[in-house]
């Protein structure tokens, strides 16, 4: 750690007072700096240089836009980040502030504002790169390969008489009609046929890890942190995520904290009666339960908890099959 506290001081010309190593695993390594100019982030993401140039370049899009993102500090030599172990290192502004609570209606229009906000702000932005980020293309694939994990932990644990097996293989079946229904919806959409051919300058920018441990609040300000996943897709994926917080953060299914959610969200950039079908598709889709299964999260969850999961992804499904059939 010596060696690159170092070359950061002798690339950006600043004096490191002391450092913290908030994060080192095989993804990522973030390191808190007290320097000579205040408190600073370095971070490096172990990613190729154009991965982490489309990381950036999206940042500036939206810093332009107006969305407020910790600025990169550029080195000596006007760079945007250095190489360490091979790799991308950058430094990024102190972001301060707590991040911002969802324990009231208030609070969760004003995130459901913000990630409208930022969806809003990102069309338009197109770097040589867009092609390669583009998610919009692989949602198809996404949904048969989604659909046949269930399937195939289904067809592998039906027998099981482990009690967490039998407590998901019960509520399976819901799981897989909803998918063949999200998935005959997909293909039947005209609007969605025409947005996945769309050049990138008119798709959405997501964040790809929306969630309120990535929104610091000072005031009235929001900002938004660790834009490492971001990609072009739609606003759905954004939407879930926060949402699966919120329903965890809860223990249920809310229909009205996501309506709360949503108003905010309509409020900063409109969706079209046919990008609203799009969304609830997406949505009414089990991708949640896919990826519980996939990374088996049930292994660490008490036979309580896996059935209250499962109850309120059922719930939840339920309500966005109604609504996207609503808009058909």
């Amino acid at each position: 750690m010596e060696a690159l506290i170092r070359l950061i001081e002798e690339e950006y010309d600043l004096k490191v007072v002391s450092h913290k190593v908030e994060r080192n695993t095989d993804k990522s390594l973030v390191v808190i700096l007290k320097t000579s100019n205040g408190k600073l982030v370095g971070k490096c993401l172990f990613t190729p240089a154009d991965r982490q140039e489309f990381i950036l370049d999206a940042e500036e899009h939206l810093l332009r836009k107006g969305i407020h993102i910790p600025k990169t500090k550029k080195t000596k030599s006007n760079s945007r980040f250095i190489y360490w172990k091979g790799s991308p290192f950058i430094i990024q502004e102190w972001a301060p502030g707590p991040m911002l609570a969802l324990n009231t209606p208030f609070r969760i229009k004003r995130t459901g504002a913000t990630l409208g906000k930022i969806h809003a702000a990102s069309v338009g932005f197109i770097t040589s790169a867009s092609e390669d980020y583009n998610a919009a293309i692989t949602w198809e694939e996404e949904y048969e390969q989604d659909f046949a994990t269930i399937q195939r932990w289904k067809n592998k644990h039906e027998q099981s008489e482990d009690p967490k097996h039998v407590i998901i293989t019960t509520h399976l079946p819901f799981f897989l009609i909803a998918g063949k229904i999200a998935s005959e919806s997909l293909q039947n959409s005209s609007y969605y046929k025409r947005w996945k051919e769309l050049p990138c300058s008119r798709h959405f920018l997501c964040h790809g890890d929306f969630n309120n441990g990535n929104l610091l609040s000072v005031k009235q300000k929001i900002t938004v942190i660790d834009w490492e996943d971001v990609r072009y897709d739609f606003p759905s994926k954004d939407i879930s995520r926060i949402l699966s917080l919120m329903m965890r953060k809860h223990r249920k299914w809310n229909s009205r904290s996501f309506q709360h959610l949503l108003t905010g969200y309509l409020q900063e950039n409109p969706l079209s009666r046919r990008q609203r079908h799009l969304m609830y598709v997406d949505l009414a889709f089990p991708h949640i339960t896919e990826r519980f299964l996939r990374q088996q999260q049930y292994v660490d969850m008490s036979e309580k908890e896996i059935a209250m999961f499962l109850k309120r992804e059922i719930k939840k499904i339920a309500y966005m099959l109604e609504q996207m059939r609503a808009l058909e």
